[in-house]
């Protein structure tokens, strides 16, 4: 596996605000050409990184009005080379239960109205008409492979593989819409994950994703009333109850790709 600089970048969701453990940490506002974005500098476990909750500190951003372009270039300004990011997702593939964490390995995009790329003729640093961007890898393999080999030292079940589905948000899907994807090929959905992955590969930045699964999406889990409703409380529960796994698989995965 390839040798990483020191500084990661962390992109966080829905339900995941803070890094407890982030020692000389500084907040400082980053100013891009797209815009300014908050992050957070520390030392996480002897390592230096950069966090950023795409959402907000207050989950104030819904996913279709998240800047980023801006987020992604603050990151890169603040230093990290790489970033890891979580994705709370909704399960399309019946066989992934809640809870179950997923190293994402390939994403389709339903998004639409988003600023996608920085290869848009807005700004003289990237020409615009001469460049497309590679996706066979869209998700870095090497960093993918240093999750994989974290989660195993660390006796976290992963799994190996899924492809992520975006939507604008901030509805949920309806069960036509799941069954659509499905077919497609998704294992996840989820509001985030796209154009995140795709801009971070414009700036030559290796990512990663881990998928949360935090509900079954729409019409995937039933009973005998019919389909079960999705609750936002219910996903947020969730999402506290795998914070602690979470966090070790991401600090091992940093102790491994720096020791």
């Amino acid at each position: 596996m390839a040798d990483w600089p020191a500084m990661f970048g962390l992109v966080t969701g829905s339900g995941f605000y803070d890094i407890p453990d982030l020692i000389d940490r500084a907040v400082e506002t980053v100013d891009t050409p797209y815009g300014s974005t908050l992050v957070t500098v520390g030392r996480w476990l002897d390592h230096d990184v950069v966090f950023l909750p795409r959402h907000g500190a207050d989950h104030s951003v819904p996913p279709s009005r998240i800047n980023y372009r801006a987020n992604i270039w603050a990151l890169r300004d603040a230093g990290a080379t790489s970033i890891i990011a979580t994705a709370v997702s909704g399960g399309i593939d019946r066989s992934l239960s809640v809870g179950d964490l997923v190293i994402i390995s390939d994403f389709l995009d339903f998004t639409n109205g988003r600023a996608t790329t920085f290869f848009d003729g807005s700004n003289e640093s990237f020409d615009a008409a001469r460049h497309h961007t590679d996706m066979t890898w869209p998700y870095d393999p090497s960093l993918r492979g240093h999750l994989l080999a974290a989660a195993r030292v660390e006796g976290i079940d992963v799994v190996d593989g899924g492809v992520y589905a975006t939507t604008n948000g901030p509805r949920f899907e309806t069960p036509a819409e799941i069954e659509m994807m499905r077919m497609l090929g998704a294992d996840l959905v989820g509001m985030t994950g796209y154009p995140e992955v795709a801009l971070a590969r414009e700036l030559g930045i290796a990512y990663a994703s881990i998928g949360v699964v935090s509900n079954a999406a729409a019409g995937m889990s039933t009973n005998e009333s019919g389909p079960t409703a999705l609750s936002t409380d219910d996903i947020f529960d969730l999402v506290g109850t795998v914070a602690d796994p979470l966090h070790r698989l991401i600090a091992r995965t940093l102790t491994l790709v720096n020791p």
